[in-house]
C-alpha cells in the first residue's frame, strides 16, 4: 500500500508541476498592458487551507492566477490556477490563524496585475489535527501506534528511537498515509524498556510537537506449528475432494509452494452461506498477527475463485462445541484483501500482485485481545463472490 501511495502522490505533483510548467512555457507575447486584478473573492477555509473563488478580470490575453503567501514565518509559497478556472486552493499552512494572501493575474507576456490582499484563516492544519489523536502503547516487536488523520490529507508519522539510551532519537520508519485512520505497530525490537518519540509531518516542511514516550515491547514468537490440530465444529465448510486428502491440516504443513499443488484446503464451492473453518493452535496464545498465503490453479492468479477477499479471524480460549459465534468466540480481525494493481476480476496478475500474494497476506491483532487456543477464519466473501475457501498456508505470532 504505501508503495501505490508514493506512486499516486508521484503522478499528483507531476500532474502539478506539469500544468505549471506548461503555463510557464506558453510562448510569451512582448509588451501588453497590466491587467486588471481579480475581483469579488471569497473565501472558504478547510484544515491548513483556504479555497478561494473569485471574478476573472477582462484581459484577452490572461494566462493564469498567482497567489503568493506565507506557510510559516519565512517560508514563502505560491500556487497558480489557469484562466480557465476561477478558483484556487491556497494550502500549507502551519497553524490556523489569519494569513495575508496576495493574488496576481497574469499575462501571456507575463505581465502581473497589481496584488490584491485577501486574508485567509485556515483551520487546524492536518498535522497538528493528527498529532493531537496520536496514541501509543507496547505492541509486539514494538510500538503500537494509531492516528485518526480527520482531515484525510496526506501525512507521515515520524516514530523515533533512543537506542543507545543518550537522548539522541533516530527514525524508526515513515508511515506515509492519506487514510482516515493509521493503527501501525513497529516490529523487531527487543522487549525491553526503550525510549521512543513520535511526530507527525507533511510534504510542505510542517511538523508538529513530539510526543516522548518509554514503552517496552511485548516479545513476539511465531508459533510452533507442530501443536495445532484439526478441531472442526458443527457448521464449519464442508470439504470438497476430501477423498483426494483435502484438509485443514494442510495449511499448516509449511508447503509455501502456492502454485497448483495438490492437495490443499478447499472448501465446497456449492455452499453459498458464509463459511468457517476452525482448528487449535495447541496452547493458549495472545497473537499478534498472522499471514495467510492464497493458493493458485495456474499462473500466479491469485485474486480468483475460493481464495479469501473479505473475511474474519475469531479466537476463544474455550469454545462451547455447538459451532455458534457465541460469547465464548470474539472476533480478533476483519480483513479485506485489495489488489494492488487494482485490475478487474479474471485480468491476470501483475508484477505487483503477484508479489503481494506470495509474500502472504497480512492480518494483524490489536494489542490487548486475551489469550485464545482455537482460531476460527469466518469467510465472508472470495474472489469469485462466493464464500468457499482456499488456503494454501499459514503462519502466526504471538507471546511466547
Amino acid at each position: 500500500m504505501r508503495s501505490a501511495y508514493f506512486i499516486l502522490l508521484f503522478f499528483t505533483v507531476a500532474g502539478l508541476s506539469s500544468c505549471k510548467q506548461e503555463l510557464l512555457n506558453t510562448p510569451v507575447e512582448k509588451g501588453g498592458a497590466r491587467p486588471g486584478t481579480v475581483s469579488n473573492i471569497m473565501v472558504q477555509n478547510t484544515n491548513g487551507a483556504s479555497t478561494l473563488t473569485y471574478t476573472l478580470p477582462a484581459a484577452p490575453d490572461l494566462l493564469y492566477i498567482k497567489a503568493v503567501y506565507e506557510i510559516r514565518p519565512g517560508i514563502k509559497r505560491e500556487v497558480v490556477s489557469s484562466y480557465y478556472n476561477n478558483t484556487m486552493t491556497v494550502d500549507g499552512f502551519a497553524k490556523a490563524g489569519a494569513y495575508e494572501v496576495q493574488l496576481y493575474a497574469v499575462t501571456r507576456s507575463h505581465v502581473e496585475s497589481d496584488p490584491v490582499a485577501v486574508t485567509v484563516t485556515p483551520l487546524e492544519s492536518p498535522v497538528n489535527l493528527a498529532f493531537r489523536s496520536l496514541k501509543t502503547q507496547a505492541g509486539f516487536g514494538g510500538p503500537n501506534i494509531k492516528v485518526r488523520n480527520a482531515a484525510e490529507q496526506p501525512i507521515v508519522i515520524v516514530p523515533m528511537i533512543d537506542s543507545l539510551g543518550n537522548g539522541n532519537y533516530e527514525s524508526l520508519d515513515k508511515i506515509y498515509t492519506q487514510a482516515d485512520s493509521i493503527n501501525y505497530t513497529i516490529r523487531g525490537l527487543q522487549d525491553k524498556p526503550t525510549r521512543f518519540a513520535f511526530c507527525v509531518s507533511d510534504r510542505f516542511g510542517n511538523s508538529s510537537d513530539t510526543l516522548y514516550e518509554e514503552i517496552t515491547p511485548l516479545a513476539e514468537v511465531i508459533l510452533d506449528k507442530t501443536r495445532f490440530s484439526e478441531f472442526t465444529l458443527p457448521g464449519d465448510g464442508p470439504l470438497a475432494y476430501a477423498n483426494e486428502g483435502v484438509a485443514v491440516r494442510l495449511i499448516w504443513d509449511n508447503n509455501y509452494n502456492l502454485n497448483a499443488v495438490w492437495p490443499r484446503l478447499y472448501t465446497n464451492v456449492s455452499n453459498t452461506n458464509i463459511q468457517t473453518i476452525t482448528w487449535s493452535i495447541g496452547v493458549a496464545k495472545t497473537l499478534s498477527r498472522m499471514k495467510i498465503y492464497p493458493r493458485s490453479e495456474n499462473n500466479d492468479r491469485y485474486y480468483e475463485q475460493g481464495n479469501l477477499r473479505d473475511f474474519e479471524i475469531w479466537g476463544s480460549a474455550n469454545p462451547t462445541l455447538d459451532g455458534s459465534y457465541d460469547a465464548s468466540w470474539v472476533k480478533l480481525a476483519a480483513k479485506s484483501i485489495v489488489r494492488p494493481s487494482g485490475l478487474p476480476y479474471g485480468q491476470p496478475s501483475s508484477a505487483e500482485d503477484i508479489a503481494y500474494a506470495k509474500a502472504g497476506w497480512d492480518v494483524e491483532f490489536e494489542p490487548g485481545q486475551p489469550p485464545v487456543k482455537y482460531l476460527r477464519i469466518r469467510n465472508i466473501r472470495n474472489w469469485q463472490g462466493f464464500t468457499n475457501i482456499w488456503i494454501s498456508q499459514v503462519d502466526i505470532w504471538g507471546s511466547k
